[in-house]
């Protein structure tokens, strides 16, 4: 079909195509025919013979079946594939009709149209419309190509029909060949139907006989539970009867023990009150101890303040010295404090290695003592002769030595007790390491004996305890112990016989056995050197109560030379007092010596006894009997005999037979000094536990016996031994000989290897090469017995295991018999669901092994199954098992273990909620999961969809046992819509677990741009700015946003809120501008207020502040708390000024040492339809987050003024105003400062250049403000280098200045004496909101300064000053104030024309105002008002063309105009003023007189004069007027002339002639 509508195209274009679509369809057919050769000829090679099946062959003719099938299914297919191609032949034989009608269709269409094209050329010729013709002929000729063109393409796909019809009908042939075989395969698939469904009968039936069987086996279950339970019942009601039992006759002991327990108690009781009394005294001595302890603990309290104190002066000199080098003192200490925590990691690391590799060879050796206790007989008897020593030193030895000696040696060698707690059993290796360190133990205490004195865990005073002396110098001497207790007992027979006589009675109380006790009972110097001193102090208590006193008497005849006592008689001793000497012992012989120090007291003599032995030779063997029990022949058996030398002399040691019965081995001794030497130092070594060496042990002094030291040199030497005996059934490892250090263990192997079935025994002795060591005799016995069969690993370790997992393991069975044997392997009945072995019954062969397989498959039922093996708390399972020989009565027992744990994964939850989720978001939640196994577990979470991330490693890793994992998940909606979906964890061991979760996706109006913005790392006091777009794609109408940034972070967007129209987007542009808060920088300002208030009122000498405390809590009493009585308040954030410079300071150090800071934001966009009836709404579902990612770093340069907005404030046009900005690098490195460009037409410009800085250097900028219009102004200036930023606000007010002035225009003095001065006043108003700075200038100072020919003003003193002055010449005039500005006239000669300009201007050069400056000058009267007959100053005319050469008179014109209203004239008026100069001179005449002459002819031309005549006071005027009245009938424009004199009498007298001149106004006569 789509071939048809491309067919509306020209053919040309389609041609190409539509050959390559058949070409396609060809090599289609040969794919689908690739098959054809595998098959026969279906018509000829397949017949109902091979197809048929045979209902009668099901179960040998299986394979004949599957064949079958095979072949059918087969076949089924290729007519399948067959019937497809048909269809898809006959859709391509549609398809080409399609296109051949299409194209008859066109080409029909293209003949129409070359007709009408011939009609209208017709047409066209007739109406000899030549061009029309043209274009016609030339439509007509394309039309005619793409006919010719068409004709070829219609027999190309007249062709192609043919072929589809041939292919077709071939098809179709083919199909017809299949028929029959066809209708055999609908016959052969009704035939297996009908086979499955006999089947399924069977397999029915089978099932069903199954389940019967199965009901019959739970109800004899049943019945065998039902009597187990009887059973149980039974010995459970005996239990309780014993039990019942056992309670009353335990119920006549417990009466008995509480009538002992409430005696004792008495007893006790009346002890107690004894005790009491003896407290009482003590109190007070406890009192002064406690005291004492006090002033120690104060002492050391000052101590370790003055230390901590030192601490922190040392690190602030070494932060100081860091800072000086220019380093970070922050980071360094930081460093310093990290190595010193890691240095004590590694410290506690070791010791907790050392104590775990203790504890894994403590375990190891108990593991190795299991395996051989269960190797070994249970059962060891001991030989009679240690029986009997045992007997006689428990007789002898008071029943406490024991025990004291026991605890002893648990206290020196805390290592031997544990691991001798762990082997109970004869273990070579444990036995021989505890003797070894318990000598040593015994060694150390024997040394530090002098110094426990100085022991802190002594008590301070005596009195509070009872006085049971042990014997500190306890040793592992048997001789010494019998012979001390054999002394004391002789002692205390002595004592006995006296004590009659020396009882003596005192207030009631008697006073029993010797006055005075020592500690120790016993003076002991043991393992003594000749030449060498030792000294012991022993501690005298008188235990009577009386006083006493005690005296020296002497020591025993025999220490006369070798003891010397120091004591100083201490003199009288109340009752419980002691005293000290000391005891000094210098060997001369090597000896053994006993003696008594005897002493005198009131109430009889006593003694102290001493002993002092050398050093000797104690060889002592842990076991004189080893019985090796029974065992089978052939087998090996090792034991071991541990030697200890519990003397401080070594020796050399050679074992040698005894008897001369039937042996099996030859003694030789071969190893010579050297080698025994080294085998002894290897094994101390190897037997010396690692903790020994952190104890005060002086390893020197234990010198190894191949130094050969004088001490330990060896006296004989039996020299090598050869005796050749006959075998026998026990032997002995190498070495037969070696030597043995002090207090040093030697470990002797004996090997059992029986042969012969029956009782073996063997003694043989161990010889010394000490005279004084006795040789030991060691007996050994075993039985033997005919064992054929055992299994080579009697325990089978299956480690941990999985349930419904199956785990294998091979038993292997050795047979010594000369014939074959049959086993049975038996497995318990509660393992038979669990546990199997195959084969259960085998056939072993003569001395050969049998495999036998172990399979375990633990199932969920294991504990209910077997409740004895299995411990479900733990998991451990220890199954017997036997395998039973015919011959054989006893059983092989072997043993299964294994731990069985589960292979269960947990979710926190089974299902999870995500919420709404917008298409362009993600939302993430996390769920906890857990390995509820004991082994570690692989897992995956498979099949995840698309919109779905599972985080980390992509939902894939390993959980070690009983491990959680939170698992991350991450939802990204691909479209709006509800998402139920369930995510599947597999494991290793193909095992699901699946989480449940559902999600609904929402289709937001508005899209973001970008979700997530990283920030570069930007410095404090930069920013940086990402851009983004708000869009709005979907939407059908405008919609609304708005962003929800967090208050006081350092996140800003613009705009937060808007509007967009559909189809368009919004700019959002986000900036970033760390800071640092004002909270932050006022703590640390408050800090560094509080060290170095501290620091200056901390004393430097510590007893006076220790005085000073204590005569404060004196004087005050507990009233006075530390707050109240210090003068110092805490200081508040808020008593903190933002500008101070505290804070300044205090933000300056923190940003020095600030590190680098990571902030992230998740942004809010609300986006809601604008609605103008109510607020918007928005929709929790459709908001928009923005993630944010803000870096803040260290900056490299800083503001010293900590301004960045730098204020000019109001500044009047035109002036120029300049500001520093200081710039300090505090990096460590050069930086080069680079700044932005500033308006070039605006009023900022920066005066001076960048340059480059180092680290700590500063660079000042000069930054100018000259405004030229009234307005505010706002710049920013970027000063950059290659790390950072520093924007620089720049804000300044331009004012226009409004100056006003009081006058305006003009400012005249009249007649002002010659030298002297008049002054005037002008006020300057400021009406605007800042000083203004104003000038003013004379335009005479101007002139003379530009030497200005061309400029006239008036005259100037002859002495060249300028005639006007002005005081100031400028200044400033603050705002809503007046300036007053004096003007001061100073002629020198007579003028009327004295004249000048003062200009007042800004700073800016604008004018305020020009005031014009007139002023004249005369003698003392003068005369004022004509009009003006002189030259003007400003003309060129020379002034005589206006005067004659002879001028003897002044004179004055005056000139009238008079108007006519309303038909009559109106009189003119002028006006003349005679007036007298008050000068600062003394004058003649204080007045001036003045006279009208010649009035009559003035008066007939119509002028009146008034007064004529008149006088005038200095200092005043005298106004005279002057009117004209036009005569009638003056004719128009007609001037009348007249002249009056006007004599003016003062000091002078000077005559003014007045010319009167008149006319009429033309314009108004009537």
């Amino acid at each position: 079909m789509a071939n048809s509508a491309d067919l509306s195209t020209p053919a040309t274009e389609h041609e190409p195509h539509s050959i390559g679509t058949h070409t396609e369809e060809e090599g289609t057919l040969d794919d689908i025919f690739r098959f054809e050769e595998d098959f026969p000829d279906w018509s000829t090679g397949f017949d109902s013979s091979e197809w048929e099946m045979s209902d009668g062959e099901d179960d040998t003719g299986g394979e004949k079946q599957y064949t079958d099938k095979k072949r059918m299914f087969k076949l089924k297919k290729f007519l399948t594939q067959l019937d497809s191609f048909y269809q898809q032949k006959k859709l391509n034989l549609l398809q080409a009709r399609e296109e051949l009608k299409a194209f008859d269709l066109h080409v029909t269409e293209l003949e129409e149209n070359r007709e009408q094209i011939e009609s209208d050329i017709e047409r066209e010729k007739r109406a000899e419309n030549s061009v029309a013709v043209l274009r016609l002929g030339a439509q007509h000729k394309r039309v005619c190509a793409e006919l010719q063109v068409e004709e070829d393409l219609g027999d190309h796909l007249a062709m192609i029909l043919k072929e589809h019809e041939l292919e077709l009908c071939q098809v179709e042939v083919d199909l017809g060949h299949f028929l029959a075989l066809r209708q055999e395969l609908e016959l052969e698939e009704k035939n297996v139907q009908l086979q499955d469904k006999k089947k399924q009968k069977l397999r029915l039936q089978r099932e069903k006989s199954v389940i019967k069987q199965r009901r019959h086996k739970a109800q004899h279950d049943k019945i065998e539970r039902d009597k187990v339970l009887q059973e149980q019942a039974e010995v459970l009601r005996k239990q309780q009867e014993q039990a019942l039992a056992g309670h009353l006759k335990a119920a006549v002991f417990l009466k008995q023990t509480l009538q002992r327990m409430k005696q004792k108690e008495a007893e006790a009781k009346e002890r107690r009150k004894e005790l009491i009394k003896k407290r009482q005294t003590a109190v007070m001595t406890l009192k002064a101890s406690f005291a004492a302890s006090q002033e120690t603990m104060c002492a050391r309290k000052l101590q370790q303040k003055a230390y901590e104190q030192k601490q922190k002066e040392q690190e602030q000199h070494m932060k100081e010295s860091l800072e000086a080098k220019g380093l970070n003192s922050t980071e360094h200490i930081h460093r310093l404090r990290v190595q010193e925590r890691f240095r004590k990691k590694n410290a506690e690391f070791e010791d907790t290695r050392r104590v775990g590799q203790m504890e894994i060879v403590a375990k190891l050796l108990s593991e190795r003592n299991m395996k051989e206790r269960r190797r070994k007989s249970p059962v060891l008897t001991l030989s009679h002769e240690k029986k009997r020593d045992e007997k006689l030193l428990q007789n002898i030895l008071p029943p406490s030595a024991h025990t004291k000696r026991e605890e002893k040696h648990v206290m020196s060698s805390p290592r031997a007790s544990r691991i001798r707690s762990y082997s109970d059993s004869n273990s070579d290796v444990s036995s021989s390491s505890d003797s070894a360190e318990l000598k040593l133990g015994e060694c150390v205490e024997m040394e530090d004996e002098d110094k426990r004195e100085m022991s802190l865990a002594q008590p301070e005073f005596t009195g509070l305890w009872e006085h049971k002396h042990k014997d500190d110098m306890a040793t592992s001497d048997e001789n010494i112990h019998l012979e001390a207790s054999h002394t004391t007992m002789k002692t205390d027979m002595n004592k006995g016989l006296l004590s009659k006589e020396a009882k003596k009675t005192i207030k009631g109380r008697e006073s029993k056995g010797p006055p005075f006790i020592s500690k120790p009972e016993i003076i002991l110097f043991k393992d003594c050197d000749v030449g060498k001193v030792y000294k012991k102090k022993v501690t005298l208590t008188n235990v009577t109560y009386m006083t006493n006193y005690c005296k020296l008497s002497g020591v025993s005849q025999n220490l006369k030379e070798h003891v010397s006592v120091s004591f100083e008689p201490p003199g009288p001793m109340s009752a419980g007092m002691a005293c000290e000497l000391e005891a000094i012992f210098r060997p001369l012989l090597d000896v053994d010596l006993d003696g008594v120090i005897h002493f005198q007291s009131a109430n009889g003599p006593f003694s102290v006894a001493i002993k002092c032995s050398k050093k000797k030779c104690e060889m002592v063997v842990d076991h004189c009997f080893v019985d090796f029990g029974t065992h089978v022949v052939g087998q090996t058996v090792s034991r071991g005999i541990t030697m200890t030398n519990r003397g401080a002399l070594g020796t050399r040691y050679t074992l040698t037979p005894v008897s001369t019965g039937p042996f099996q081995q030859t003694f030789t001794s071969s190893l010579d000094s050297g080698k025994s030497g080294s085998l002894e130092m290897a094994s101390l070594n190897a037997e010396i536990p690692s903790g020994i060496e952190k104890t005060d042990i002086d390893l020197g002094s234990v010198s190894p016996v191949s130094s050969h030291s004088p001490d330990e040199v060896l006296t004989t030497d039996p020299g090598p031994v050869d005796t050749k005996v006959e075998p026998t059934e026990f032997s002995i490892e190498e070495p037969y000989e070696g030597d043995v250090g002090p207090f040093m263990s030697v470990r002797i192997p004996i090997i059992f290897r029986p042969t012969i079935p029956g009782e073996a025994k063997l003694d043989f002795q161990i010889l010394f090469s000490q005279p004084g060591c006795e040789p030991i005799v060691v007996s050994v016995c075993g039985v033997a017995e005919s064992a054929p069969v055992w299994v080579t690993k009697p325990n089978i370790d299956l480690k941990i295991c999985m349930y419904d997992r199956l785990y294998q393991d091979s038993i292997e069975v050795q047979s010594r018999a000369s014939s074959a044997l049959r086993l049975t392997f038996k497995v318990c009945k509660e393992m038979r669901n669990h546990m199997s072995i195959l084969p259960k019954t085998g056939f072993i062969q003569a001395k050969s092994s049998f495999n036998a397989q172990l399979k375990f498959l633990p199932r969920p039922s294991l504990h209910a199954d077997a409740k004895r093996f299995f411990n479900k708390d733990t998991g451990v399972l220890e199954v017997p098992l036997t395998v039973q020989v015919p011959d054989q009565v006893k059983p092989v027992l072997f043993t299964a273990h294994a731990v069985v744990t589960s292979s269960d994964l947990r979710f926190e939850r089974t299902e999870l909620e995500f919420g709404h989720c917008s298409v362009h978001e993600s939302t993430h939640t996390s769920v906890r999961l857990t390995n509820c196994s004991l082994l570690p577990q692989e897992f995956g979470f498979v099949g995840i969809p698309k919109f779905i991330d599972v985080q980390p490693n992509d939902g894939f890793g390993t959980l070690l046992p009983s491990q959680s994992m939170d698992i991350h998940l991450i939802f990204s909606a691909s479209k709006a819509g509800e998402h139920n979906f369930t995510l599947t964890c597999k494991t290793s061991i193909n095992r699901d677990f699946v989480l449940s979760c559902h999600a609904t996706g929402v289709q937001p109006s508005l899209k973001l741009s970008h979700s997530l913005v990283e920030f570069g790392g930007t410095a404090l006091g930069d920013r940086a700015t990402a851009v983004l777009y708000v869009e709005n794609r979907i939407s059908a109408g405008p919609r609304l946003f708005s962003f929800s940034v967090p208050e006081d972070s350092d996140i800003s967007i613009a705009p937060s809120s808007g509007r967009v129209l559909p189809g368009q987007r919004c700019l959002i542009q986000v900036t970033f501008s760390p800071t640092l808060s004002d909270d932050v920088i006022k703590a640390e300002a408050l800090r560094r207020r509080n060290e170095s208030i501290d620091c200056q009122h901390t004393q430097p000498d510590t007893k006076n502040k220790m005085e000073t405390q204590l005569h404060l809590v004196k004087g005050q009493g507990s009233k006075v708390s530390p707050a109240n009585g210090s003068p110092f308040h805490s200081p508040s954030p808020a008593d903190l000024q933002t500008g101070s410079f505290e804070y300044l300071s205090a933000k300056a150090s923190l940003l020095r040492s600030f590190t680098e800071r990571r902030v992230r934001h998740v942004i809010s966009c609300f986006t809601s339809t604008p609605d103008t009836s109510e607020e918007p709404r928005y929709s929790p579902h459709e908001t928009l987050y923005l993630e944010l990612h803000c870096p803040a770093v260290r900056p490299a340069l800083l503001l010293v003024s900590d301004r960045h907005t730098l204020h000019f404030s109001q500044v009047a046009v035109g002036q120029k105003v300049l500001k520093k900005v200081i710039i300090q690098n505090i990096s460590s490195e050069f930086v080069k400062l680079t700044s932005s460009l500033l308006d070039v037409n605006g009023p900022f410009s920066v005066l001076n250049a960048m340059r480059s800085i180092g680290p700590e250097d500063t660079h000042t900028l000069l930054i100018a403000f000259t405004p030229s219009v009234a307005k505010k102004y706002y710049e920013t200036l970027e000063v950059s280098c290659s790390q950072m930023t520093l924007e620089i606000s720049l804000c300044a007010e331009a004012v226009d200045p409004v100056l006003s002035c009081s006058h305006e225009g003009h400012i005249n003095f009249d007649y002002v004496p010659e030298n002297e001065s008049a002054s005037q006043v002008f006020r300057l108003q400021n009406a605007s909101s800042l000083d203004v700075r104003f000038s003013v200038r004379l335009e005479s100072e101007r002139i003379l300064s530009l030497m200005d020919s061309t400029a006239h003003l008036g005259p100037q003193n002859h002495s060249g000053l300028s005639v006007f002055s002005v005081s100031p010449s400028g200044g400033a005039v603050p705002p809503a104030a007046a300036a007053d500005i004096t003007v001061t006239f100073h002629p020198d000669h007579q003028s009327l024309h004295y004249r000048d300009r003062l200009r007042v201007q800004l700073i800016n050069k604008q004018t305020v105002c020009v005031l014009e400056l007139s002023g004249s000058s005369c003698t003392d009267m003068f005369v004022c008002g004509g009009d003006p007959v002189d030259a003007c100053p400003e003309s060129l005319i020379p002034s005589h063309i206006y005067t004659s050469g002879h001028q003897d008179s002044k004179s004055l014109l005056l000139t009238f105009r008079s108007e006519y209203q309303e038909g009559r004239a109106i009189a003119a008026t002028r006006k003349l003023h005679v007036g007298c100069v008050l000068g600062s001179k003394p004058a003649t005449k204080k007045t001036v007189e003045f006279l009208w002459e010649n009035l009559s002819a003035v008066e007939q031309q119509g002028f009146r004069v008034t007064p004529v005549q008149g006088s005038v006071d200095a200092g005043h005027r005298r106004p005279i007027t002057l009117s004209w009245v036009p005569s009638t009938g003056l004719a128009p424009n007609a001037v009348v002339e007249a002249c009056a004199l006007l004599t003016v009498r003062g000091d002078e007298t000077v005559v003014y002639r007045v010319n009167l001149v008149a006319h009429t106004d033309t314009n108004t006569a009537t």
